[in-house]
């Protein structure tokens, strides 16, 4: 048996023109559809690179520094709280020292997690730092507690808040509830012939959608079904493409399972230009919901949690290169700044006199 042909990865669905038969309108539709998805892929998948090498210079090129910066400002605040105990200094000086002591050492647990600041700012803030959390905790519980009730009508108990499971639990058991009494409401209103039509029109074309879905699905698993194959290659091919048919599948990736359907079963001479109008209208309202949840996808990048990485360190290889130069250069002068200040700042006059334009 000859050895099967690998997937064309570059294949691209699209319903070519006959000679003086022009594209219907949703053949059109169809044709600029796919390649939307294919654009949208592409500028993810893009995405997906960038960030990842941005993670691995973090961790590489910037890390390193930080961990340097942050000891660099361990050891300042050690010699400030020095400082402050010498009798040179008076009370209103001494008062500015705590409060820098004190924010500086803030900074450092909240936002590094270096413990042995703790005992520094306890020393010098009107309440403990652990004190501190739980009041900022206890306030963030009773807003979202506040923006629970105001906005969606749910009633939670401030403990519910420690326990994410059970705090979507009992959101899900009140939404239901109140799902199932706005659908007890409905069902008590007399419909008319024309809702009920409505309706039923809707249903039918969900399952003509789903049902395209797995029309796909089935004849790509008929044709690629490693198991009566005999010859090693061939079956090794086979297991390998079905993995890619079942992966779209389960991700209900209409557009791969499209774009599959292409590359292996171009040899039994598959031709979309013959694909009925309805059943291509199944098809567009598919990649019409596909593009959405791409397009989703694609702004969760500018306004996710990766998104600030991204504006801070992506760009073209020059332009990254660059960003990542400043970076470093800022903390490395950040640290040498540091370094002068713990110099200069151990001699009690000229700590004076910065303290003089330090404003709290």
């Amino acid at each position: 048996m000859a050895k099967a042909k690998p997937a064309q990865e570059s294949l691209l669905p699209q319903i070519q023109q006959k000679e003086k038969t022009a594209l219907s309108k949703l053949q059109q539709q169809f044709n600029s559809k796919v390649k939307k998805i294919d654009k949208l892929k592409a500028d993810l998948a893009e995405r997906v690179r960038v960030l990842d090498e941005i993670r691995a210079r973090v961790q590489q090129e910037i890390h390193p520094l930080v961990q340097e910066l942050v000891q660099k400002r361990v050891e300042y605040v050690k010699m400030l709280d020095q400082m402050c105990g010498l009798g040179f200094f008076r009370k209103k000086e001494k008062e500015k020292l705590g409060y820098l002591i004190e924010d500086l050492s803030y900074s450092l647990i909240h936002n590094f997690g270096v413990e042995e600041m703790k005992a520094y700012f306890d020393k010098y803030a009107d309440i403990t730092f652990d004190e501190e959390e739980e009041l900022a905790d206890a306030e963030a519980k009773e807003m979202t507690q506040s923006l629970l009730k105001n906005m969606l009508g749910l009633d939670v108990d401030l403990k519910d808040l420690d326990d994410f499971g059970t705090l979507q639990e009992k959101l899900e058991r009140q939404m239901r509830a109140e799902q199932e009494h706005r659908e007890a409401q409905r069902a008590t209103r007399q419909k008319s012939k024309a809702q009920l039509a409505k309706e039923a029109k809707a249903k039918a074309e969900l399952q003509n959608i789903s049902k395209a879905t797995r029309r796909l699905y089935t004849d790509l698993v008929k044709l690629l079904h490693p198991d009566k194959e005999q010859d090693p290659a061939a079956k090794a091919w086979k297991e390998e493409a079905m993995k890619q048919v079942t992966t779209a599948y389960n991700q209900d990736d209409f557009f791969e399972l499209l774009r599959l359907q292409m590359a292996f079963m171009h040899e039994q001479e598959l031709h979309l230009d013959r694909i009925p109008e309805e059943q291509l209208k199944y098809y567009v309202k598919l990649l019409n919901d596909q593009i959405r949840d791409l397009q989703e996808e694609h702004s969760s990048y500018f306004y996710g949690p990766d998104a600030r990485l991204f504006y801070k360190f992506g760009g073209t290889p020059k332009q990254m290169d660059a960003k990542f130069l400043r970076a470093k250069k800022e903390i490395q002068a950040e640290m040498k700044q540091l370094q002068y200040d713990i110099t200069d700042f151990k001699d009690p006059k000229f700590l004076r006199e910065y303290l003089k334009d330090l404003k709290f």
